[in-house]
């Protein structure tokens, strides 16, 4: 009999320990769920995903990838975003989307993923969630400007990111900007830069062996002191106390 891989297995336990998860998402219809395999494809997904997708069943979206069930554009950005939490390990934490549907219907929504890994610490796939943006009363701000500026944090965390250039990105006023960022998040705007810092830091520290010090370059910190002392602040921990637990347990 052919016995199947560690990695198929412990897909395979992932998939088994999530199915409780699943049953209670298909109850939420402001939310999506989902895991994949390492190559990009549906292992499990809650029923308000299927409905979003114009499917009738389940087993109509499990084994697909994005690119056979999304717009073309969306479906390029997904399997970009898949690729890079299960080539590299990164976690995407609630980046403000716009999802273009099947029936040509669009909203926008936050998304994480995180990396499923075997027992041996090998990337097997990937679990995430979707949850639709609440519409506050009043007058809207303009998501795709909002969307490019919280993008234009992620992508230069090494830089000094200053309030007065996020807001006019996002086409808002400094304090327009910050409420926004805290109905989204609750968080003020420097403590999403923050988090966003200390998240990467979390990612190198545990998935590369990058130097201390060049991680909390690559994280906007001016010198490895002062990333020290806000990476304690937020995590409990030093650097390398962070990293060696992260091996420990690996």
């Amino acid at each position: 009999m052919k016995r199947n891989s560690p990695a198929t297995q412990g897909l395979a336990s992932e998939v088994e320990r999530s199915s409780t998860l699943e049953a209670l998402f298909d109850r939420l219809s402001d939310m999506v769920f989902f895991t994949k395999d390492a190559a990009g494809r549906y292992v499990s997904v809650n029923q308000t995903l299927v409905q979003r997708l114009g499917q009738s069943r389940k087993h109509d979206v499990i084994g697909q990838t994005a690119a056979a069930l999304f717009p073309p554009s969306l479906a390029a950005r997904i399997t970009a975003q898949d690729q890079a939490v299960i080539g590299e390990g990164l976690s995407i934490q609630g980046e403000l989307e716009l999802h273009l549907y099947p029936d040509g219907h669009q909203d926008w929504c936050l998304t994480w993923k995180e990396p499923l890994r075997a027992g041996d610490g090998r990337i097997i796939g990937l679990s995430g969630l979707s949850r639709d943006l609440k519409i506050l009363p009043g007058p809207q701000p303009d998501m795709k400007a909002l969307s490019n500026a919280l993008d234009h944090i992620r992508h230069n965390l090494d830089r000094p990111l200053l309030l007065a250039d996020l807001a006019q990105r996002a086409a808002l006023s400094t304090y327009q900007l910050d409420q926004r960022i805290r109905s989204l998040f609750g968080l003020s705007a420097g403590q999403y830069i923050a988090r966003a810092r200390i998240e990467l830091a979390c990612s190198r520290l545990r998935h590369t062996s990058t130097a201390i010090s060049r991680v909390a370059l690559d994280c906007g910190y001016a010198d490895q002191a002062a990333f020290a002392r806000q990476f304690k602040k937020y995590v409990g921990l030093t650097p390398k106390a962070y990293r060696d637990e992260a091996l420990r347990m690996s």
